[in-house]
């Protein structure tokens, strides 16, 4: 079931919109309108005065995608109204009495403004409740139909590049020349490296190092190492021991909030193209002139 209550900040952008719609008003011709019908969705008329507050509206001037644009927009609001969507007229209230305020007028200065211009408050709040049910009444829909996982979350992280990871470890650098010395102390202390570097007198460092950081073979041995076992490399000069201590997640760029808002305004546009495919297969539209 949807109900007929909107964010205030999706409603501050529509009157935003639509106050710059009634600005529009003063530069068109006074010529009236014959109120004809222009094309039938479902059996319900989409009128001459919707395609010219539409015109206004969207700042579109092709007469075809107006059309098609009004067509989605009446088979939405349709769909809404089955499920249980109500636009109060109070709302609308609201929204006509703010639209007036935002271009300086008062409520019956503003309905002047639409009788010459061959409109009536009627056209205008049949388009605004029209707009308003496939905007913010589909938004909320469709919210209440679509989520996004944590799952989700980790793996858009992980493509984008906002989760590295590295390995803690315990590093033990030896010259090669004491290799000898190492393989006993390794079998009587096994990973215990600061044990072993006491033994040398060697200094033992403590690093975190993302994947290629290090030479090749030490690196690679790290990357194929348990945590809590030691990985073994060498090369022409050193010997390295190094302690896999744990694996650490290091997240950057998006928070998580921001990201969850990505995924779900994608799905959002994905699940509104599905059920405009959805409706149009089942609907029976009319284009006329």
């Amino acid at each position: 079931m949807v109900q007929g209550s909107f964010k205030e900040l999706q409603l501050r952008d529509l009157l935003k919109k639509l106050g710059v719609v009634l600005l529009l008003f003063a530069g068109f011709s006074y010529a009236q309108l014959l109120d004809k019908v222009v094309a039938n969705v479902n059996g319900e008329p989409i009128l001459e005065s919707e395609l010219k507050i539409a015109r206004m509206f969207y700042k579109i001037s092709d007469r075809d995608e107006l059309l098609r644009k009004l067509v989605n927009k009446r088979l939405i609001a349709q769909f809404l109204q089955e499920q249980g969507l109500n636009i109060p007229e109070g709302y609308i209230d609201s929204l006509i009495k703010e639209m007036a305020k935002s271009n300086g007028k008062t409520i019956e200065e503003f309905y002047r403004e639409l009788y010459r211009e061959g409109l009536s408050p009627k056209d205008l709040r049949r388009f605004l409740k029209i707009e308003v049910a496939s905007t913010l009444g589909l938004n909320e829909y469709l919210r209440s139909k679509v989520s996004v996982s944590e799952l989700e979350i980790e793996l858009e992280r992980l493509r984008s590049g906002d989760i590295t990871y590295k390995k803690e470890i315990e590093l033990l650098v030896i010259n090669k020349e004491s290799k000898d010395k190492i393989l006993p102390l390794v079998e009587k202390y096994g990973a215990d490296l600061e044990t072993i570097a006491k033994e040398l007198n060697e200094k033992l460092e403590r690093m975190k190092v993302g994947k290629g950081e290090l030479i090749e073979v030490l690196d690679r041995e790290i990357w194929r190492t348990e945590e809590g076992k030691l990985a073994i490399a060498e090369d022409e000069e050193h010997l390295y021991l190094a302690k896999v201590l744990r694996t650490v997640r290091i997240i950057s760029g998006r928070s998580e909030d921001e990201i969850r808002e990505e995924l779900l305004t994608k799905k959002l546009k994905e699940e509104q193209k599905r059920l405009l495919e959805k409706l149009k297969k089942k609907s029976l539209i009319e284009l006329i002139g």
